[in-house]
């Protein structure tokens, strides 16, 4: 098997189609860093770390210093012990989990490469297409009605909808302005840890009055609050779903023990590849829901997503749309769209970047 023979890492940024908005804040571009490996047989492994509005420190300066201290211990190293150089990676930079993910999905690019193997066989072979949804930010109920509307003509049928946490009567307004721009669209809330309990509660009942209906309610309290999110579950017996509380299978565990959530939101931008692979394995035995999401990657960062959860079938939510968020872009291959389908169909090999 080759060796890696070098690392290139370098800093990318996109712009924003529109501003994105969240409960955790705003941005209009994102800056994020790519890697590459060259493998001494002149195969070459791709990944893309993003940074994130929830992960603040994951700035693109930080994420760069972290994938340079890797270099010297992966260098000289064989793509055949690949978990080795995955484990070295977690082991070297968990305290920056986008950096180590990305250096553990350009690994597994160029393992994957080597065998002349799509990433998507790799991880399961189970399908080659998945449809994602469409990410509706914070924003007022007649911009979500518009956006919702022209989100519903380009044929998406899945909504995700960022909620504040703070005024449950003006998030309720906006899910209504959401039903009304794309009345067969299925919907899910996101708080981004925007609620306390009183303000779910009261968010829960002006859903009931208003008859509409949601998926699952995505991580409406502080990501350590597992207590609340239990009391929550327990008093409305709406899904709840885990995004920010999970970074681990670890944490999985520790979530489904205190019957905090109904499922959760698996990023592998926060927990790697075969850390995703940890977590769905954990999700089935507790017999709990999956949902797959992404930052603000290019299509360089979100196909090692889009293979994961192509190969392992395992996702009921698939929120894998930031392409659809950036600015157009030059960059080919990883996975085709078709309105809100994803597919990997005909990758020979890698993520096929």
């Amino acid at each position: 098997m080759p060796i890696i023979q070098t690392i290139d890492i370098k800093p990318v940024s996109f712009k924003l189609k529109k501003p994105f908005v969240t409960a955790a804040g705003r941005k209009t571009e994102t800056h994020n860093v790519q890697i590459m490996l060259h493998l001494s047989d002149g195969t070459r492994g791709l990944s893309e770390a993003s940074s994130s509005i929830a992960m603040p420190s994951e700035s693109q300066e930080n994420m760069i210093v972290s994938l340079k201290s890797m270099i010297p211990e992966l260098r000289g190293k064989s793509i055949e012990n690949y978990r080795e150089l995955v484990a070295t990676s977690w082991r070297l930079q968990s305290l920056h989990p986008t950096a180590a993910a990305a250096m553990e999905c350009a690994i597994l690019d160029a393992y994957a490469r080597s065998l002349d193997q799509p990433l998507a066989d790799f991880l399961g072979g189970k399908g080659t297409e998945i449809e994602t949804d469409l990410t509706l930010s914070l924003l007022s109920p007649k911009e979500l009605f518009a956006q919702a509307r022209d989100a519903a003509k380009n044929g998406f049928r899945q909504l995700k909808v960022k909620l504040s946490g703070q005024v449950p009567k003006e998030d309720c307004e906006r899910m209504k302005a959401v039903r009304k721009g794309a009345p067969r669209a299925t919907l899910v809330a996101d708080g981004n840890q925007g609620f306390g309990l009183s303000q779910a509660m009261e968010f829960f009942h002006e859903l009931k009055r208003a008859q509409i209906a949601i998926t699952f309610l995505e991580q409406p309290f502080r990501k350590h609050d597992l207590r609340t999110m239990r009391l929550f579950r327990q008093r409305t017996h709406l899904p709840v779903f885990a995004d920010e509380a999970i970074l681990s299978a670890a944490d999985a565990v520790r979530l489904f023990e205190a019957e905090a959530a109904d499922g959760v939101n698996i990023k592998v931008a926060k927990s790697g590849l075969l850390g995703a692979l940890d977590i769905i394995h954990i999700a089935q035995r507790f017999k709990k829901r999956l949902a797959i999401g992404c930052m603000e990657e290019s299509k360089v960062g979100l196909a090692a997503s889009v293979h994961l959860a192509c190969g392992t079938g395992a996702f009921e939510w698939v929120d894998l749309d930031s392409v659809f968020l950036l600015k157009p872009t030059s960059q080919r291959g990883g996975f085709t769209m078709k309105g809100c389908k994803l597919s990997v169909k005909g990758i020979r090999a890698g993520i096929g970047i």
